[in-house]
């Protein structure tokens, strides 16, 4: 995450602050090299001057119903309270 989102311009003394999430939906095919930071060479690149984060999680995020609209979700089947019905029956319901 430290270069996502990507700071192009100079950046140098400003802060950058956000407060939301981040998903990175695909694996990058153009940036496939390793990541060499910020700093001097040869440990970083000295052309990439990005801002200071100030990255935050949005609070409301951990509450379904904070989500903006149309949010993918997934829902879980957890099985619980299973039998097999007997020989010839229909419409068996486990106790509930």
């Amino acid at each position: 995450m430290e270069n996502f989102p990507r700071f192009l311009e100079e950046w140098t003394g400003r802060t950058f602050t956000y407060n939301g999430s981040m998903i990175a939906l695909y694996y990058s095919q153009v940036a496939t090299g390793p990541w060499v930071g910020i700093g001097p060479v040869p440990y970083g690149n000295d052309s990439y001057m990005p801002p200071i984060r100030n990255w935050t999680l949005d609070q409301n995020f951990q509450y379904s119903d904070k989500l903006p609209p149309a949010t993918p979700s997934l829902v879980v089947l957890v099985r619980a309270n299973w039998r097999t019905p007997a020989a010839y029956t229909t419409n068996v319901m486990a106790g509930f």
